[in-house]
């Protein structure tokens, strides 16, 4: 967990700090209040490492129901091994009530960090790699069988060198488990609002019309379902079409605006199966992040060139051809630099970039040719014809990704 600390409810006494849990569990502070308990950040004297604590309220304890949702909220979390979910460490109790010990993230909530701003809506590029890091994380969770149940601001953290982590559990519960009706309003789906018998392959959806939500808020500063109570809020998610983005942002790319409605579509049956078609449209639509068409026949050097382009210059977006469309892919959206096989055998490389290069300018597009058969003669009538740079297969991956990065900060 993370070190925001938040108002103490009147009705809950905190351990006090220098208290030991087992022995070795230092208190040092708190970090939050949630429905079950406290979270404290406490120092691991065995191990010389501070570590986050939940701890349920001790006036709780006795409720076998809150007992049992707080052990499956840790087993929960002890399923998900990955980079963007909190990973638990042990379980325990002091004083008759549970606690299970976190990794302790320095950092805020996004709840927090979006408070503190002051314009709400983020661009494109800022909120691409947050609905990132929450895509994959929630993909782990359901790659364990688990459903997180309580995805809202709030439960994102934000590390201090900007990754995300998904924390809190709380309402987990396997893909076989009836859906209850708790939770955050603005958040809950309409199959858990209307209690409804959901199909087990369907319900990580619920997680998924949150995400939407919370895509929703990220891009506009406000939420698409929003009352003074907590009934509209629920009549809204059931009866109200989700409303479009395009009301609330000026020329906003309707790619984006179709699937960000996919994920908030009532019925779990129609609604996004992934997060990944939201994130492709909005990376497609980001004047920020550059675009690479890569021009092959052969299926292997574009997956190659793919790889190599991605990993080494992320974020950015990779589109493939074998060469029979690439003036109507590149007239459809915009692009910094096209990678071009010289020799495809229905299509000319030469042809080719003399057809780009009519069409777009050197200030607008840049033309990196690979060929495992050129010469010299073949770069000088490339050169004359528009081609900015020439490179041989087999391909090598520092030159050439070194190559395609001089160009797309050229264009």
């Amino acid at each position: 967990m993370l070190d925001v600390v938040v108002d103490t409810p009147s009705n809950l006494i905190p351990i006090p700090p220098g208290t030991y849990l087992a022995d070795r569990l230092r208190v040092l502070d708190v970090l939050g209040f949630g429905g079950m308990g406290v979270v404290y950040r406490a120092r691991d004297e065995a191990l010389e490492r501070d570590v986050a604590v939940k701890l349920v309220d001790p006036e709780r304890v006795s409720d076998a129901t809150i007992r049992a949702r707080f052990l499956e909220e840790a087993r929960a979390m002890a399923r998900v091994r990955h980079p963007s979910v909190v990973e638990i460490y042990n379980f325990g109790e002091h004083e008759g009530a549970p606690y299970f010990v976190m990794e302790y993230v320095a950092g805020t909530t996004l709840d927090a960090w979006l408070r503190a701003r002051e314009v709400p809506a983020l661009a494109l590029h800022d909120a691409i790699p947050l609905l990132e890091g929450i895509a994959t994380a929630l993909e782990a969770i359901h790659a364990t069988g688990t459903v997180h149940g309580d995805l809202k601001p709030a439960n994102v953290l934000i590390t201090r060198d900007g990754r995300i982590r998904l924390a809190d559990f709380g309402l987990a519960t396997d893909l076989t488990s009836d859906l209850e009706l708790i939770g955050t309003p603005a958040y809950l789906s309409p199959e858990r609002i209307r209690g409804d018998a959901v199909d087990p392959a369907l319900r990580a959806r619920v997680d998924l019309y949150a995400y939407g939500v919370l895509a929703y808020q990220l891009l506009t500063g406000e939420l698409p379902f929003d009352a003074p109570d907590v009934a509209r809020v629920y009549a809204q998610h059931l009866h109200k079409a989700p409303p479009s983005l395009s009301r609330r942002i000026l020329d906003v790319d309707v790619r984006i605006d179709v699937e960000l409605q996919r994920l908030l579509a009532k019925d779990p049956a129609e609604r996004a199966a992934s997060a990944r078609d939201l994130l492709r449209v909005m990376r497609l639509a980001d004047p920020s992040i550059p675009h690479v068409l890569v021009v092959d026949d052969d299926p292997d050097f574009r997956v190659l060139a793919r790889a190599c382009i991605e990993e080494e210059l992320e974020p950015c977006v990779v589109v493939e051809s074998d060469g029979s469309d690439v003036l109507s892919v590149l007239s459809s959206r915009r692009f910094e630099l096209v990678v071009l096989d010289l020799h495809m055998p229905n299509t000319s490389g030469l042809e080719l970039t003399k057809a780009i290069r009519a069409r777009h300018p050197r200030t607008d597009l840049r033309i990196l040719v690979v060929t495992g058969q050129g010469s010299a003669r073949d770069w000088l009538e490339l050169k004359e014809l528009g081609a900015d740079a020439f490179t041989v297969k087999p391909l090598e991956p520092v030159t050439f990704t070194s190559a395609a990065r001089r160009l797309i900060e050229a264009a």
